[in-house]
């Protein structure tokens, strides 16, 4: 279910036209996100090329809502996509595409905070080497420093375990123990390719995202960012870092509880693996890795469950309008 199409015929930012070949189509999936949700939204609609903003609401509280529901009587610009349940990250940014207008697309976190000029840097990104084909931003903390997950390598299953055991330390300076993020120094202020983006913020030209058959629905959360990439570049495209489009990130603003996000980060972790490595990896390796995932799983959710149950009770007995 959607807000009326006729909220989006508008475009009231710095004059350029909705339907103009350099305007965005800006996508947001949210769920629990939280107050910051209110301030993604408000840097969006000043950003300078946005010609539209979808939002998937995948279940946010009553109050949450209803102010979404304010917003989009106020803003031409913004239509609100209400599947009915929780698709996950991935279905909503395939709702998000196959309903965009705009031939550029950005995908964005909520919890995600732009300056004005983002997109018009993005978009000369992409337009400056065709063989660009997926742009990410140089994402910080809230304190102004860098934050992981903006460059990384591939992850691999060896990769996995140099991460997990920090094997770098036995030879940092070779290139089969580094690491899988990409922290060395100070983040470049250059565009820079590299294997993988985060999926806080992906820009893309819209038919090419529809080509590439859009984000795996199977990964419900995790990971399907750094399976895009992987499809990108397997497909011939480039995947830029554009170091100098800084963004600020918050991270973990759902109000999730943390049972329910490690099973999913768990089952799209295996499916990863499989996928992307069945052809290169011994299927036996393959099969202690998903053994490893569920193990670390039953410990992480052992010890989340109490506060989760809590959570879950303060919801039931005084129910939520935030």
């Amino acid at each position: 279910m959607t807000q009326d199409d006729d909220h989006t015929n508008g475009y009231r930012s710095n004059g350029q036209n909705p339907a103009g070949e350099d305007a965005f189509t800006v996508g947001v999936v949210s769920y629990r996100t939280g107050p910051v949700l209110d301030s993604c939204l408000a840097a969006l609609r000043t950003a300078a090329g946005v010609a539209e903003i979808l939002v998937v609401d995948n279940g946010n509280p009553p109050g949450a809502a209803a102010r979404l529901d304010r917003l989009a009587a106020a803003e031409p610009r913004l239509r609100l996509i209400r599947p009915g349940r929780n698709l996950g990250f991935a279905a909503g940014c395939n709702l998000i595409a196959a309903q965009a207008r705009g031939r550029l697309l950005a995908l964005v976190n909520p919890d995600l905070i732009v300056p004005a000029t983002t997109f018009e840097r993005l978009r000369a990104c992409l337009d400056a080497d065709p063989a660009v084909w997926l742009c990410g931003a140089r994402l910080l903390n809230p304190d102004g420093s860098e934050q992981r997950g903006g460059r990384r390598e591939v992850l691999t299953p060896w990769r996995a375990l140099v991460e997990t055991l920090r094997l770098d330390r036995l030879a940092p300076h070779h290139p089969h123990f580094r690491r899988l993020h990409r922290l060395d120094g100070a983040p470049p202020e250059t565009s820079v390719a590299v294997p993988v983006i985060s999926g806080a913020l992906m820009a893309i030209r819209r038919d090419r995202f529809l080509a590439l058959g859009g984000m795996d629905e199977a990964m419900f959360l995790h990971l399907e960012d750094v399976d895009f990439c992987l499809r990108v570049l397997s497909a011939g495209g480039q995947v830029l870092y554009c170091g100098g489009v800084p963004v600020h990130h918050h991270r973990s603003s759902s109000d999730v509880a943390r049972c329910f996000v490690e099973w999913h980060k768990t089952r799209s972790s295996i499916r990863y693996f499989d996928k992307h490595f069945r052809a290169t990896y011994p299927g036996w390796s393959l099969r202690l890795i998903a053994l490893l995932l569920l193990g670390r799983f039953v410990l992480v959710a052992g010890r989340a469950l109490p506060a989760d149950l809590g959570r879950w009770l303060r919801r039931l007995g005084g129910g939520e309008r935030r």
